[in-house]
């Protein structure tokens, strides 16, 4: 849940939450760019990407083939 760029959450809103993270700023702030800072704090703090979740079932390590159609080359326009 990201707040409003102006005013605060709601009490009902923060009972509701986890966690709280407060971003100490002189302005306000769009939510793209506070997500933004949320995200780059987490991967500084937390080390690199975390490993993808395996659905049961599903051999680690391998994607699913979306596309089973072989790439053509196209002709080139000139």
């Amino acid at each position: 849940m990201l707040g409003p760029e102006r005013g605060v959450l709601s009490a009902g809103v923060i009972a509701r939450c986890h966690h709280l993270v407060r971003i100490p700023t002189a302005f306000s702030l769009n939510v793209a760019t506070a997500g933004a800072i949320v995200m780059y704090d987490r991967l500084r703090s937390l080390g690199r990407f975390a490993s993808r979740p395996v659905a049961g079932g599903s051999l680690p390590g391998r994607s699913p083939s979306t596309c089973k159609a072989v790439p053509r080359r196209r002709k080139r326009l000139i």
